[in-house]
C-alpha cells in the first residue's frame, strides 16, 4: 500500500489522483508516540472519535497500531456479557458457569471480528461502487476499529443496545466521510442502510441457531 504524495490518498497498484492537497492541521499530522505500548494515548483517540472528533479519525487511519488497540477493545466488550452473567448468577444465589466460558467468549470474539470485516468489507465496495469513495479498506478499517469504544455503551441499563446500535452507525459514517471522502448525508443513509441490515442479520442469526453466550 501507498500514499499519493499530492492528495495523500492510499493505494495499491494504480491511482487517479485528484491533484488537491487535503487541508490538514498540525495536530492531525503529529505523529504517534515512538512507544510500541502506548494505551492511554490509544484509547484516549478511541474516546475522541466516539465524541465525533473528526481528525481523530484521520489519524487512526494512517496509523497500524490502530488495529491492535481497537482488537483489545473489541476483546474487552466480548467480557461484558460474561462478567454480566457471572454478577446476575451470583446475585441469584447460582453457581457461575466458569468452566464454560473460556470456548464461548472465543466464539463471540470470532463471529465478532467475522462481522466488522464484512460490515466494513461490504460498506467500504458500496461506497467505492456508488458513491465513488477514495479511501482505502485498510485505512477504514484501522479508524473503525479504534472507533469501537461505543461498545461499552451497552453497559448502560434498559437503553445500552439502542445506544450501541447507534454508536455503530455514527463511527461507520465518520469514517466514511472522513477517510472514504463520501459527503456526510450519503454517509450517513449507507452506514444507516448497513447498519439496519446486519442488525437484521443479528436477530435472524440468533433465532434461526445462534444465541447469547452460555445458553446452549
Amino acid at each position: 500500500m501507498s500514499q499519493c504524495s499530492v492528495c495523500g490518498q492510499e493505494y495499491g497498484l494504480t491511482h487517479n489522483c485528484a491533484g488537491i492537497a487535503p487541508l490538514v492541521t498540525a495536530d492531525e499530522t503529529a505523529p504517534p508516540p515512538n512507544l510500541r505500548f502506548a494505551p492511554v494515548y490509544y484509547f484516549g483517540e478511541a474516546f475522541k472519535i466516539m465524541m465525533w472528533d473528526d481528525a481523530a479519525v484521520r489519524r487512526a487511519s494512517r496509523d497500524n497500531n490502530s488495529l491492535v488497540y481497537g482488537f483489545l477493545l473489541v476483546a474487552a466488550s466480548c467480557l461484558i456479557p460474561f462478567l454480566l452473567l457471572a454478577q446476575r448468577s451470583v446475585t441469584l444465589g447460582y453457581p457461575v458457569p466458569w468452566s464454560l466460558m473460556p470456548a464461548r467468549y472465543a466464539r463471540l470474539l470470532i463471529v465478532s471480528l467475522l462481522w466488522i470485516v464484512l460490515q466494513i468489507g461490504l460498506s467500504h465496495y458500496l461506497a467505492k461502487f456508488l458513491l465513488d469513495a477514495n479511501g482505502s479498506y485498510l485505512g477504514i478499517m484501522r479508524a473503525y476499529m479504534l472507533g469501537q469504544m461505543f461498545r461499552v455503551l451497552v453497559l448502560i441499563p434498559v437503553i445500552g443496545g439502542m445506544l450501541v446500535g447507534i454508536g455503530g452507525i455514527a463511527v461507520l459514517m465518520m469514517v466514511f466521510e472522513e477517510v472514504d471522502g463520501v459527503e456526510r448525508m450519503k454517509a450517513f443513509m449507507l452506514a444507516a442502510a448497513i447498519g439496519i441490515v446486519f442488525w437484521i442479520a443479528s436477530i435472524w442469526w440468533m433465532t434461526s441457531g445462534g444465541r447469547p453466550p452460555l445458553v446452549r
